[in-house]
């Protein structure tokens, strides 16, 4: 069926006005009748196995005409699943963290490689976190009906092990569901935290402040300090309680877990790029967000000048070099609810309690002179 043939059954619920026609798109421009959902969504099942894909967007370019209808005479192909990708990738990290925790653990893998099964506390909690990230993001693309990978772990050099989690999206269908679908991953990752760092901390100990300087220490080469962040300094305080002066936690490896967990929710709830929070910022201020991305920039590389923290300078040139636009939602004109508004307020909030200026710092230990 034509174009030409199908515009007609569009004008039930569309005023059209102006129709422009271009090599990938035809375009009316004109306005939605309200309600505006009920009315976009007749629409998408008027070219539904057409052919062609309708996109909704404001025309600020016009008072009389403040909506643009653009079909695009293409067919958006889905995601592809790689199962056998998963797989692999979830093995390989596993191997990485385990390797990983083990070295926290303070087992020399190279001479006692049968000892490699004590990394699994740190390497299973630290999976099951980022795998409830992605769940999250996973299982709300499916509640709305966006396509969607099922996640792939980036498996990375010990003592870490990883650099996290991914899923592959298809286009939302509108920007409340970009709020959602961007918000559900931090969240649930933060909540699935909160109890691994809690059991990580009673089996954490107290020790003199001079055995690790607050950190992890690999024999006589390196220390790791860690950041507290706000969560973080609350559940170390009621698990347990007022440290005594010249003391500090010599966290366990399940804790660790934990606050890396934290360490990646803050990160990827920056509004930037298309990390969760750059999600959440397009879905809230669409293609102003801009004026969010700069200011945070800004902050960032304040950030890492002021405290030394050239971690806040390594993210900021990576999600440079993932680019600063973002695509859009099929449907750009729905206007948000209520409850958009809290899950971005709670998203922030997490951000907040999470975030820390300094998260890690690697020194060498002070030898005895």
């Amino acid at each position: 069926m034509s174009v030409a043939e199908l515009i007609p059954k569009v004008e039930p619920y569309m005023r059209i006005g102006e129709v422009k026609v271009g090599v990938r798109f035809i375009t009316l421009e004109g306005r939605i009748y309200e309600p505006y959902n009920e009315n976009i969504e007749a629409i998408r099942a008027v070219f539904a196995d057409t052919g062609y894909t309708p996109l909704f967007e404001p025309n600020k370019g016009s008072a009389v005409d403040p909506h643009r209808l653009k079909i695009g005479r293409f067919v958006l192909k889905g995601v592809r699943q790689r199962l056998w990708l998963n797989w692999l990738l979830l093995g390989l990290t596993l191997l990485t963290t385990t390797i990983g925790g083990a070295m926290w653990a303070g087992v020399d893998i190279f001479t006692n490689p049968l000892l490699i099964w004590k990394g699994l506390p740190y390497s299973l909690a630290l999976i099951l976190i980022l795998g409830s990230h992605e769940l999250g993001h996973y299982i709300t693309c499916r509640r709305y009906g966006v396509p969607a990978t099922l996640p792939f772990f980036i498996p990375f050099i010990p003592p870490f092990g990883t650099m996290g989690a991914v899923i592959r999206m298809g286009l939302t269908d509108n920007r409340r569901t970009l709020i959602r679908v961007g918000a559900a991953g931090p969240i649930v990752g933060f909540m699935v935290a909160v109890p691994v760092v809690i059991v990580g901390l009673m089996l954490s100990e107290v020790v003199p402040q001079d055995t690790v300087a607050g950190g992890f220490q690999f024999g006589e080469s390196l220390i790791f300090q860690f950041g507290e962040s706000l969560i973080f300094q609350f559940l170390a305080l009621v698990v347990k309680g007022p440290v005594p002066e010249n003391s500090t936690i010599l966290i366990h490896p399940i804790a660790l877990a934990g606050w890396l967990g934290f360490l990646v929710t803050a990160f990827n709830l920056l509004p930037l790029s298309q990390l969760d929070g750059g999600h959440i910022a397009y879905g809230l201020f669409g293609k102003r967000r801009i004026y969010i991305m700069i200011p945070v920039y800004v902050l960032m590389l304040a950030t890492a000048f002021i405290f030394k923290s050239w971690n806040w300078m390594v993210w900021g040139v990576l999600t440079l070099m993932f680019g600063c636009r973002h695509p859009p939602a099929a449907d750009e004109i729905t206007p948000l609810e209520p409850l958009d508004i809290i899950i971005a307020i709670a998203a922030l909030i997490i951000l907040i309690l999470t975030v820390m200026p300094v998260p890690i710092q690697i020194t060498p230990p002070t030898l005895p002179v």
